[in-house]
């Protein structure tokens, strides 16, 4: 009986390996079971078991000349499975390296534009400032570069607090005009200028 399934199997090889594609259909049912407990030996998942099977099914058909009637059929299947798997895994890696290069580049990309953005800011800023008049000029500096409390420029400059306070008002209004005016859309980046 084993030699008869033998010789039927090897029938069967023959006819696929010289186009068959009835024999091809007898051999996927008899072997597709085998192949996918093959498929989930190395998966370990159910889809991509299935998605290993047909890939396997599709190679074999593909490579229907390579197969030796004569040789382990199993051993043969086994292996055809196993380099299909490594070759899925190398798929994988390359598209997650790809994947990470790419996420990579626009990190770099964004941290340029944000770059360029700020120092964008900072120029239309300074030009801002220059439009303002020297007093206002000398209050907004005192307290944004010099880091000067209300009081302190209060006390420097012989005006009141409450002058101080207005003068810091009117330079951030004209700034603030002054950014709509010539960059619009970095208006949030003023409010981070001025706040820093």
């Amino acid at each position: 009986m084993e030699k008869l399934e033998s010789f039927n199997q090897i029938k069967l090889l023959n006819n696929i390996k010289n186009g068959d594609s009835a024999a091809f259909n007898e051999l996927y049912y008899q072997y597709r079971q085998k192949i996918y407990g093959y498929a989930h030996h190395f998966t370990r998942c159910k889809e991509e078991a299935e998605e290993l099977t047909q890939d396997t099914f599709v190679r074999l058909w593909e490579n229907r000349a390579k197969i030796n009637p004569e040789r382990n059929f199993d051993a043969f299947l086994y292996t055809l499975v196993r380099n299909n798997f490594l070759m899925v895994l190398r798929k994988k890696a390359r598209e997650k390296a790809y994947s990470n290069e790419n996420l990579c580049q626009q990190e770099s990309f964004n941290a340029i534009e944000d770059e360029l953005n700020a120092k964008e800011s900072k120029r239309i800023a300074q030009n801002a400032i220059e439009t303002l008049s020297p007093q206002v000029k000398k209050i907004y500096l005192m307290s944004r570069d010099d880091h000067h409390t209300h009081e302190e420029i209060s006390q420097l400059m012989g005006i009141s607090k409450n002058t101080v306070n207005n003068h810091l008002k009117k330079s951030l209004s004209i700034m603030r005009k002054y950014f709509k005016t010539y960059s619009p859309e970095t208006i949030l980046s003023l409010i981070a200028f001025i706040c820093c």
